[in-house]
């Protein structure tokens, strides 16, 4: 199947995050701060082949959550987003903040915006400009 991007669509984005098999809750969440990030981050992630999301329900034997392999050079850094299950107590706001600030690091390859800036300030910031500041 080949990713369709300049429509950009709702249930394109939809059928690219199926691919993950996140649980229901949380894939609703992520698809809405997907379509609300701008076009280029949507891209960006959506393009890129390294790019993972994971969702896992912790408890006892719960020990391995499964990751990408960050690239090396210029384009290195970890292009992995995972998610606890308990996010599913926790309010909409705050569910969509932590998808947006996770979504933030992949982006920014968990680097800052420019050189010397805290990762993670540039997540929160980046989450706040996208709509999703932290609650």
């Amino acid at each position: 199947m080949s990713l369709r991007l300049p429509g950009d669509s709702r249930p394109s984005v939809d059928v690219w995050l199926r691919g993950f098999d996140l649980d229901r809750f949380l894939h609703d969440h992520f698809l809405d701060v997907l379509i609300a990030v701008p076009f280029r981050v949507r891209e960006d992630v959506m393009t890129d082949c390294r790019f993972r999301v994971f969702d896992y329900e912790p408890g006892p034997g719960c020990v391995c959550v499964p990751v990408s392999s960050p690239a090396r050079g210029a384009l290195g850094g970890s292009r992995c987003v995972v998610l606890k299950r308990t996010l599913r107590e926790r309010a909409a706001s705050f569910v969509r903040y932590v998808i947006a600030h996770e979504l933030a690091h992949a982006h920014l390859r968990n680097l800052g915006r420019h050189p010397g800036e805290d990762p993670e300030h540039a997540a929160d910031a980046l989450a706040a400009e996208w709509g999703f500041p932290r609650p």
